[in-house]
């Protein structure tokens, strides 16, 4: 098993992800995922250089799956991310609520603004990306699943319980969370109620896969109607992001001398 490197100096934020944090996994049974959040340098950003490249660093060799007791580790630059959040990504907007390992000043303020990344342009990327999963599991997408319902990368599972069911749950979640961003401005984590419930009955194998499709048709129904609503900021609120992120840079930037 290899060692994680230290973070880099300027990361603001480092947070646990994945689904221990949604509270959706097997207790024992998962890897450890982490996000972190870098500001580059002003020789990154203005130089020659290509910037602050995204860095995965995992104690398993690449191309080795990650089990329980593994770290999964992934630095954006805090352009990258601010670019990404903006966009809609869900993976990067969890992350604005995800549980704190490692933070500073900058990161706290940028949580504080969380909700200036909620939009109605969110719901065509989480709809997108849990439809996307959803074909693959009935067979429809995907060339490991293409033409047979279930189908998935974890042969195990579907072995035991007819179906991938972390990817269904997953995929699930996208419609769920997609809701409670658009209703109530944030994400609660671990995910609670009735909802969090039944996701990890899903994660379980505890949900037939007919009873799973119904319900990810019901979550696709829910978004249709709230991209329709027009009560939802048409995108993100780009001027605070902007800002946000030239006074962050600035502040890492104190008396900056590219030529010393």
């Amino acid at each position: 098993m290899k060692e994680i490197p230290p973070l880099p100096k300027n990361t603001i934020m480092l947070v646990e992800v994945g689904s221990t944090a949604h509270g959706t996994g097997i207790q024992g049974g998962e890897d450890h995922d982490e996000m972190g959040i870098v500001v580059e340098t002003a020789r990154e950003v203005l130089g020659l250089t290509a910037g602050f490249k995204t860095v995965m660093q995992r104690t398993q060799p690449e191309g080795s799956r990650s089990g329980p007791g593994d770290t999964d580790r992934t630095l954006y630059s805090l352009r990258t991310f601010l670019h990404l959040t903006s966009a809609g990504n869900p993976s990067m907007l969890m992350s604005l609520w995800a549980p704190l390992i490692e933070w500073d000043h900058a990161g706290i303020l940028l949580r504080d603004m969380s909700s200036a990344f909620i939009g109605a342009h969110i719901i065509p990327r989480y709809q997108g990306y849990m439809n996307s999963q959803a074909m693959r599991l009935l067979g429809f997408k995907g060339s490991s699943g293409h033409g047979k319902r279930g189908g998935g990368r974890r042969e195990e599972l579907i072995a035991e319980h007819g179906y991938d069911t972390k990817y269904a749950m997953h995929a699930a979640r996208l419609g769920y969370q997609c809701i409670e961003l658009l209703e109530t401005d944030k994400l609660t984590l671990p995910i609670e109620g009735e909802a969090g419930q039944w996701l990890r009955d899903v994660r379980y194998g505890k949900v037939s896969f007919d009873e799973w499709w119904e319900r990810v048709l019901w979550l696709d129904h829910v978004l249709e109607n709230l991209k329709s609503s027009g009560d939802f900021r048409p995108g993100p609120d780009k001027k605070a992001i902007e800002d946000f992120s030239i006074r962050t840079h600035k502040a890492y930037w104190p008396n900056v001398n590219l030529f010393d």
